[in-house]
């Protein structure tokens, strides 16, 4: 049985589009890296918080202390601001490098009488007075303790892998303990920072979050003070 020429042509042209089809029209757009980010804040003199990386917001109220929701960014470099919303004082961070390798929780908080950016290392991290230093007592779920001094901004591994934990911490060099705990869920970082800000008269409590992180994924939740 012959086949008509115009059918040849016809199966050479169809055939010809579908080459075209499978192979994108001549290329796939270019999708630039990014990577998923939190921003902790941290910091009590910003109850309300408007976080912009460049001139893209990604998140607006974000309440002290709390985590926002996941955003992503793409590589680079960027200036980023944490308006307050209420007064409108803007901190700016210029030259916050975003790649595969950089962190990704952000920790905003107080240092004396101005403000930094860093980020949530693993262990216990002293975020809580400019120029407090604390004991720490960190207790695994069967009694063992692992004691440590850490100046402001200073931080230690946790020694234990234990399901569980009880924090203690005291004023460093002193009996009087200001903060328990309880039996609480381990998690990667443990962060102590003021739970008030600096004006008020009870600027010297200290307030815990957990806090458990990585590249896909990142909750926060807060250790109360059994003691009050």
């Amino acid at each position: 049985m012959s086949i008509d020429r115009r059918k040849i042509i016809g199966l050479f042209a169809a055939s010809a589009a579908t080459a075209l089809a499978g192979c994108g029209g001549g290329g796939d757009a270019y999708i630039p890296p990014a990577r998923f980010m939190w921003l902790l804040n941290l910091n009590p003199e910003f109850p309300s918080l408007d976080i912009s990386f460049g001139a893209t917001p990604v998140s607006s109220t974000l309440p002290f202390p709390a985590l926002t929701p996941r955003f992503e960014v793409e590589h680079g470099s960027y200036s980023v601001a944490l308006r307050q919303r209420s007064s409108g004082l803007t901190q700016l961070f210029d030259g916050v490098v975003v790649n595969a390798n950089s962190p990704s929780v952000l920790v905003f908080y107080r240092h004396f009488a101005s403000t930094r950016l860093g980020s949530a290392f693993p262990g216990i991290i002293n975020l809580f007075d400019s120029n407090v230093s604390l004991d720490v007592d960190l207790f695994d779920d069967v009694g063992n303790v692992q004691p440590q001094t850490l100046a402001f901004e200073g931080s230690a591994p946790q020694s234990s892998r234990s399901r569980n934990c009880t924090l203690r911490l005291y004023a460093a060099g002193s009996p009087d303990l200001i903060y328990d705990s309880g039996l609480q869920q381990r998690t990667d970082s443990i962060l102590v920072f003021p739970r008030y800000p600096a004006a008020s008269p009870l600027s010297g409590q200290v307030a815990v979050v957990g806090l458990n992180h990585d590249f896909g994924s990142s909750a926060a939740v807060s250790w109360p003070n059994t003691l009050g």
